[in-house]
């Protein structure tokens, strides 16, 4: 009993450190958003081009991730975490003394590069230091806490920016980056993602090979197969699909707002923080969930399909202040809900001591779609009607379900 007591503590701990770092990788990517029209009127630049800086930022995360991925499980998750935080963290504060366009474009993208270290660094060390019974809720608390940066991002940076300027909004939330980068160097023993074993299940694969007259096959070879099996890279169009559907949401409700019904920013924030609050609730349900169920399809038809109709109800009439909260409150739910579920899945087509390299691929995925959605999106809003915000991000939500489907059908014992 009191060694269950150590392991749950020890645990605890794990997934709190985690889980901060995990906030704040949240919390950069979504800075600009809140302020995008603050920044439209003080930089004279065009919602296009502010899109352009947060492609910078997907594109530079989404060409490094893959590799990023295999690095970390080379060397191990805690030293590739707290060097790519204080990378990324001294960036954002940095954007608070740019004074020109281009300035805030390399820096953000430089940002963006650096953030490829998150979740291969995470499930590394979460997959491998939590109890496989425990380890659907453990994923959902450290998805709640990325999810929750999201929530308090618009508060804090408007609030922020209200105060002291978005100079310096962004150079305060960067020295806290910076801070918790150094924290996260002294955290030697707590975050151990089992690099040596790893090693040694390596080497006596390869006396093995060698013993029999067989190749052992060379890691890298073997982790690209991975990479390309149907499971895998249906994983990896879902990440695509559910990141094209819910970016849109998260980076232009504001703007798509504002210029439909000239709304203010404060209201408009609410809207956005009742979605990405609504998401980081949903999680916790859904982590409780699918350690119950597992990954089920079901579970998927019902989240994606419904999340992406309220979506669409919001492109396709005027509500009030308090409906709209309401519906989008409800979809980000919705979504949340679904995310434990989708970990879970990768686990199951995911062999052990590959978690790094496969959750730094289908995170590419993500990041290179977050980097189209802002200038598809910001190019929409310059030239065509608002509303298309919606409907587009909609038909990407609930299109996810058949990716879902397809790489669930292909795990040994899956498609309920």
């Amino acid at each position: 009993m009191a060694a269950l007591a150590q392991g749950t503590a020890r645990d605890a701990k794990v997934i709190g450190v985690l889980s901060f770092a995990h906030l704040m990788s949240h919390f950069y990517f979504l800075v600009l958003p809140p302020i995008l029209p603050i920044l439209k009127a003080d930089l004279g630049v065009s919602y296009a081009a502010l899109g352009l800086i947060m492609t910078g930022y997907g594109i530079a995360a989404g060409v490094a991730q893959t590799p990023v991925g295999f690095l970390i499980d080379r060397i191990g998750g805690r030293p590739a975490l707290a060097v790519g935080m204080a990378i990324q963290a001294s960036c954002i504060a940095l954007m608070g003394l740019a004074t020109d366009y281009w300035q805030l474009l390399v820096l953000y993208s430089l940002a963006g590069a650096a953030n490829t270290v998150y979740h291969p660094a995470d499930y590394a060390i979460l997959t491998a230091a939590i109890p496989k019974q425990r380890v659907g809720r453990a994923y959902s608390i450290h998805l709640f806490s990325g999810n929750l940066g999201w929530a308090i991002t618009p508060a804090v940076m408007v609030g922020l920016s209200a105060l002291w300027g978005w100079r310096t909004a962004f150079i305060i939330v960067g020295l806290v980056g910076v801070l918790y980068a150094l924290f996260l160097a002294t955290q030697t023993r707590l975050l151990d993602d089992d690099i040596h074993q790893r090693a040694r299940r390596l080497e006596e694969k390869k006396q093995n090979g060698a013993a029999t007259g067989k190749p052992g096959g060379g890691e890298l070879g073997e982790g690209i197969r991975l990479l390309f099996t149907l499971p895998i890279m249906m994983c990896f169009w879902f990440f695509i699909f559910l990141t094209l559907g819910f970016t849109g949401v998260r980076a232009f409700l504001v703007a798509a707002m504002n210029l439909l019904y000239d709304t203010p920013l404060g209201p408009l924030n609410a809207a956005l923080t009742g979605f990405l609050l609504g998401s980081a609730l949903g999680i916790l349900a859904g982590g409780v969930l699918a350690d119950r169920i597992g990954p089920r399809i079901a579970t998927a038809a019902v989240t994606l399909v419904s999340a992406g109709a309220l979506i669409a109800l919001v492109g396709s009439m005027s509500l009030p202040l308090a409906a709209l909260i309401a519906v989008l409150t409800a979809s980000g739910f919705l979504q949340g809900v679904l995310l434990p579920t989708r970990d879970l899945l990768i686990r199951s087509v995911t062999p052990d001591g590959s978690m790094g390299k496969v959750m730094g691929f289908l995170s590419s995925g993500t990041m290179l779609a977050s980097g189209v959605v802002p200038v598809l999106f910001g190019w929409i809003l310059d030239a065509f009607d608002p509303n298309w915000v919606f409907w587009i991000s909609a038909i990407f939500v609930s299109g996810a379900l058949f990716t879902f489907v397809t790489a669930q059908e292909n795990v040994p014992g899956g498609g309920r």
